[in-house]
């Protein structure tokens, strides 16, 4: 039960208060994916279900346990160790992305941005990863694989990450675009994750 707590509060405190805040302070609807036939858009929609099918995982696992012995659970991984190290890892996920988006204030969105000017935010925890609230999220999704570690949440993990590495080369396309030299100063200054 622990464990859908936590999700559910960080569901609620690192996205969906943000994206209110975002929206009451600056009057820009944060959540830039729309219905189009475009790649981010595209990814948008992947990372919906993924994550869809995390809490899905997390309210199951919660709620009726029994019922996870038909989701091919990885037995030789369910040992109280790594499931501890599950649970540090998503809490460290929880405090990592807080604080990238206290970094990124009104500058948060999920998605592209195309109708706003892009402000380039490079200190705090932009200082050292140009990404880290997506590390951050894999991060997650990593964790929530050792916590419950079973055939669904292993396709999480993989599908995640890829999602993940897709979005970023987007959002780089575009810095580009729209910020060039600036953009490419920062590139040659601060690594994609962390190394």
């Amino acid at each position: 039960m622990y464990l859908f707590v936590f999700y559910c509060i960080y569901l609620f405190v690192l996205f969906i208060v943000p994206s209110y805040i975002t929206y009451k302070k600056t009057g820009i609807n944060p959540y830039k994916f729309s219905k189009g036939q475009t790649a981010i858009n595209y990814v948008g929609k992947v990372y919906r279900i993924i994550s869809f099918f995390a809490f899905l995982i997390v309210a199951i696992n919660a709620f009726i346990p029994d019922e996870m012995t038909y989701i091919y659970p990885i037995e030789f991984l369910q040992i109280k160790e790594i499931e501890w190290i599950g649970y540090a890892m998503i809490h460290i996920s929880c405090i990592w992305i807080f604080i990238a988006q206290r970094n990124m204030s009104d500058e948060w969105r999920i998605g592209i941005d195309i109708e706003n000017k892009v402000q380039l935010i490079t200190k705090g925890l932009f200082s050292i990863s140009r990404n880290p609230i997506f590390l951050g999220v894999i991060v997650l999704f990593v964790g929530l694989f050792l916590i419950i570690p079973n055939l669904v949440t292993v396709i999480i993990l993989i599908t995640g990450i890829i999602v993940i590495q897709i979005q970023v080369r987007l959002e780089e396309e575009f810095l580009f675009r729209e910020l060039g030299e600036e953009y490419i100063l920062y590139m040659n200054q601060v690594k994609r994750w962390l190394f």
